[in-house]
């Protein structure tokens, strides 16, 4: 229920408890030049370790429709819009960027803001894993890799997490990867099959040329067919745990079209 990832039964009901939000919240964004890269994503690390509970800040290098590469980040203030100037104000006086904003929008908008990229029809894969920090071997490794996509759709993101997660115990759920400040991932989009080598290989280069400077854990979720020993990099030392509770309720594997994990029993 709270992240064994459908290993021991199936949901008929959720009850929810609501938080009030919006309806408006503060958005900033900035987009650096490539060549500026280096230094925006180092900011980007500090300014996210910094960061109040209620700023949430992703980035990623992107490709624009000039063909030109850049390193955007996006920031969203989880607040009243007037308290959140101050909090997104070094995010937009950082370096020189080619664009940058702050507006107030609608939460809604801001919730569907990432479904235009992913349109049915398209062909997609990612490989994610976690980070503590963004290390110079790290960056040294996206710069360049980044560069080789071969296809002008193709994204690194980086997806903050930490805060408030990193605040409960990794024993408290099946989720253990707690200590991460970013799940960092490639992700190749394209659209003809023809093209799936290419941008398979690509991706999974990026993602193996970054892993010496990753946590070696995973988020369930964003998991592919990676093999068991993936599906215990999520789990981490809670799978043991994991594996007791398949032993009880599900011995016999009914519940395996998953992240598996395996009963044995």
């Amino acid at each position: 229920m709270r992240g064994g990832g459908g290993n021991f039964g199936i949901v008929t009901a959720f009850e929810y408890r609501l938080h009030s939000v919006g309806p408006d919240l503060l958005v900033g964004s900035v987009l650096h030049r490539y060549d500026h890269a280096r230094g925006a994503i180092k900011f980007y690390h500090e300014f996210c370790r910094r960061a109040a509970d209620e700023l949430s800040v992703d980035a990623g290098l992107v490709t624009l429709p000039t063909g030109e590469r850049a390193f955007s980040i996006s920031a969203c203030y989880i607040g009243r819009p007037e308290a959140g100037k101050d909090a997104l104000d070094p995010l937009l006086k950082f370096g020189s960027p080619i664009d940058s904003g702050i507006a107030a929008r609608p939460y809604l908008q801001i919730q569907s803001a990432g479904d235009s990229l992913f349109p049915r029809g398209r062909r997609y894969y990612w490989k994610a894993q976690f980070l503590r920090e963004i290390s110079d071997g790290a960056i040294d490794a996206l710069l360049e890799i980044y560069a080789k996509a071969p296809s002008p759709s193709a994204l690194l993101v980086f997806q903050q997490v930490g805060g408030a997660i990193a605040r409960i115990p990794s024993s408290e759920s099946p989720y253990e990867n707690r200590d991460a400040l970013y799940d960092c991932f490639p992700l190749a989009i394209w659209d003809s099959p023809a093209d799936d080598q290419a941008n398979i290989h690509w991706a999974r280069d990026l993602w193996s040329a970054v892993s010496p400077y990753s946590t070696g854990g995973v988020y369930a979720n964003n998991l592919g067919d990676e093999g068991e020993d993936r599906v215990r990099a999520a789990y981490g030392e809670n799978y043991a745990r994991l594996v007791e509770l398949k032993n009880k309720y599900d011995p016999t594997n009914f519940f395996r079209l998953n992240q598996n994990v395996r009963p044995t029993a």
